[in-house]
């Protein structure tokens, strides 16, 4: 029955009709305040993925690198940790195979630390098998894990092991929020040297094969492969991967194995061996093992090598350059900065595999800020190395080297360092509050 139109009466088809509208313009409005809010919502808490990729299907992480040989004496990524995330700049180490940043507060600082030090999150307990893998003396069970390590050159760090959020960007550009765990450091002890780098930097980036590094962490969880890789440009920066697709579209590899520790069946970080050392095509040293160790500037030698070394440098030299002794830049160093054509090729002979890491002088010579020519090999014994010899960063310059865990096995191959890893990929940027942005 209809209503009749008096005077302030409304039929009651508009009035149902009214209320259908009234509740479609909330019901869009609803639905678009509940998406502003997930949006919110994921921006301010990353959600790793429910369910990790198979191993056969891993991704490929790609960063770009920052810092050079010479001055700074470091190659450092952008890493995103956090919630919200924050930038930090960490140190690359294929020597160690823990993650930290400085964290606030800190007994012993690092000079980047100022600026945005870490705000631990979560702790990971001593009865997690994290902790074992890193302080088998852990006490008690529900305690934080702390740790305190020691680097090649007496560098100490310490700290307790905690767990957060690490974002990665793929190349499609859509980003993975992973809970990976990592150091936490409050007291960072210097090296008596001055050619430590981590100190330097807002904390270490450890790819070594141990459980605790990084890169086993994301490879157990199926998101990588145990694979990596760096490029670094003898003109500063480079590039980083974590996984193997970039290997598969790579240039032809020279391989050699990885070698296993002798007293067990656990690797000792990236050992290769042995070598035969060969200056000018000529033989010099034999039956050496190296250490493939980007988080070292230089290259060391034991120091019965390194006097055999620099004496047939020496001697084939000559008198054809000069001794600068009053640039104390490095032991070594020579006037002049056009002279590296003076210089031969210093060989790593794999007799086993038939391979070899080539140091042109560009490999293993730097220029001082006093323009002189100074020996980029040290001597181990000055930093306590006993036999130890390493392999650092002015010798990986201009090529790439790749560090396969799956196959045991280290790989390189002259390359320009100096294209950017992110010519098919997007890179990760980080709004000035922390929150990604795609």
């Amino acid at each position: 029955m209809d209503v009749k139109g008096t005077s302030g009466v409304v039929p009651l088809r508009k009035v149902l009709f009214l209320v259908l509208i009234l509740c479609a313009i909330f019901s869009v409005s609803l639905s678009k305040v509940n998406d502003t809010n997930d949006q919110i919502l994921n921006a301010k808490k990353p959600q790793p993925k429910p369910a990790a990729p198979s191993r056969s299907s891993g991704h490929t992480f790609h960063f770009a690198i920052q810092g050079n040989v010479y001055p700074l004496g470091y190659y450092t990524v952008k890493v995103a940790i956090g919630n919200p995330p924050q930038l930090y700049d960490l140190d690359i180490d294929s020597g160690s195979d823990l993650t930290w940043v400085q964290s606030k507060p800190c007994k012993t600082c690092t000079p980047r630390s100022q600026y945005y030090p870490y705000n631990p999150n979560s702790n990971i307990q001593c009865k997690e098998p994290l902790c074992a893998a890193l302080n088998r003396n852990c006490a008690p069970p529900t305690g934080p894990c702390k740790y305190k390590i020691e680097y090649a050159d007496n560098e100490f760090c310490s700290g307790v092991l905690v767990r957060d959020f690490i974002s990665f960007r793929l190349d499609d550009g859509s980003v993975l929020h992973p809970q990976l765990g990592f150091g936490s450091g409050f007291d960072q002890t210097p090296s008596k040297h001055h050619h430590s780098s981590h100190i330097k930097t807002a904390g270490g980036f450890g790819l070594g094969n141990g459980k605790t590094s990084i890169l086993s962490q994301l490879s157990s969880l199926g998101y990588i492969r145990n694979v990596f890789g760096h490029c670094l440009s003898s003109k500063g920066g480079g590039r980083l991967f974590l996984g193997d697709d970039d290997i598969k579209t790579s240039k032809t590899l020279v391989w050699t194995p990885i070698l296993r520790s002798s007293s067990s069946s656990n690797i000792e970080h990236y050992r290769a061996g042995p070598v035969v050392l060969l200056f000018n095509g000529k033989q010099a040293v034999n039956g050496l093992e190296v250490c493939f160790d980007s988080g070292s500037t230089y290259t060391y030698l034991n120091k019965k090598a390194y006097n055999v070394l620099f004496g047939l440098i020496n001697n084939d030299l000559g008198n054809k350059v000069q001794r600068a002794t009053e640039d104390t830049t490095l032991a070594i160093c020579w006037k002049g900065q056009n002279l590296f054509g003076y210089f031969k090729n210093i060989v790593l002979n794999f007799p086993k595999t038939k391979s070899q890491f080539v140091l042109t002088p560009q490999s293993y010579l730097i220029v001082s800020e006093r323009h002189n020519t100074c020996l980029g090999i040290l001597d181990g014994s000055i930093e306590e190395l006993g036999d130890t010899n390493i392999i650092g960063d002015v010798s990986f310059q201009d090529k790439l080297v790749v560090y396969d865990n799956e196959k045991m096995q280290i790989g390189w191959v002259p390359d320009n360092c100096a294209t950017s890893p992110f010519t098919n990929a997007k890179s990760l940027r980080v709004h000035h509050r922390g929150n990604i942005l795609s």
